[in-house]
């Protein structure tokens, strides 16, 4: 066995297990790292029979292991994220007739749970839901202090969630 040979065996076999783990942090993949830790490997003899002078071959190696693990995670992530835009291309953004029919009934259902409501309680929900008004503001409009606004708006969503729900409506 030639020097460069014997010399190649000891590194792989004081070296293989470290390279492995340093890969396997990075790729998450055990046959991947495997072969990644191979690869590393061949690419230091490649080196070492061109008549390099390396004179750290430990940390040479371990620069070609952690360079070929992020290439790999980076063409890894690249093919996900081509397979995720397919994904989103084939989908139909459309709802279909069945949410568009269940929509339409909630909202029927909706319109007849407001229209039966306290009056005051409706129209304290209607501002703080549909106008975003502030219980203070609420107070003031229909000149009732801020806890009872908020004690209406509370009841009003009540209502309105126990009348969906009754119908089916979850």
């Amino acid at each position: 066995m030639s020097s460069t040979a014997s010399q190649a065996a000891r590194l792989y076999a004081s070296e293989h297990g470290r390279l492995a783990r340093l890969i396997q942090r990075i790729v998450r993949n055990r046959a991947t790292t495997e072969d990644l830790v191979h690869d590393s490997f061949v690419r230091l003899l490649d080196r070492l029979g061109a008549g390099a002078g390396i004179s750290d071959k430990e940390a040479y190696l371990t620069r070609i292991a952690q360079n070929l693990a992020i290439d790999h995670r980076r063409r890894e992530k690249e093919l996900l994220s081509l397979d995720e835009a397919g994904l989103f291309e084939m989908a139909d953004a459309a709802p279909t007739p069945e949410t568009v029919l269940a929509d339409r009934q909630a909202l029927e259902r909706t319109i007849v749970i407001l229209a039966g409501m306290p009056e005051r309680t409706r129209q304290a929900f209607e501002m703080h839901r549909l106008g975003e008004a502030t219980l203070v503001e609420i107070g003031g409009a229909i000149g009732i202090s801020t806890a009872h606004a908020g004690r209406l708006v509370m009841d009003g969503y009540r209502q309105l969630r126990d009348g969906l729900r009754t119908a089916g409506f979850d």
